[in-house]
């Protein structure tokens, strides 16, 4: 590796871990404010073991899109290191739902979340590889 590569190399891992650690902190603001198990009277309940702060990370998703021009392969790991923490977040919240007793099975479509987002990112980062061609 030559030293003109370097600064380049610092950049791309500075731009990673820089995605990682946004995409960590919406996955904790999300599980810090959830509410749990809430009584509402008597005999209801509500259950949140995530809050809808989740949602946030879909603003993140042109992130990874934007180092597409700069190396396919950092494009990557930048997607990786975005939808992965969401991936825990759900975890987490399964679990959380089976530790309380209120679990139905239902709680594994918290999956579909991160699912959703890696099929984002995916798609933002190919109509940008192909927006970059076209030019």
């Amino acid at each position: 590796m030559s030293k003109s590569q370097i600064p380049g190399l610092r950049g791309d891992c500075a731009a990673v871990l820089g995605i990682a650690l946004l995409s960590t902190a919406v996955a904790v603001l999300a599980l810090t404010t959830a509410r749990g198990v809430v009584r509402q009277d008597a005999i209801t309940y509500t259950t949140e073991f995530i809050s809808g702060w989740w949602w946030l990370v879909f603003l993140l998703t042109p992130l990874p899109a934007a180092l597409v021009h700069r190396r396919i392969a950092t494009a990557t790991v930048a997607a990786v290191a975005l939808v992965l923490p969401q991936f825990v977040a759900a975890a987490v919240c399964v679990a959380r739902y089976r530790a309380s007793g209120w679990s139905d099975g239902l709680e594994g479509l918290s999956y579909l979340h991160p699912l959703l987002l890696l099929l984002a990112t995916g798609a933002a980062c190919g109509r940008t590889a192909v927006a970059g061609r076209r030019t």
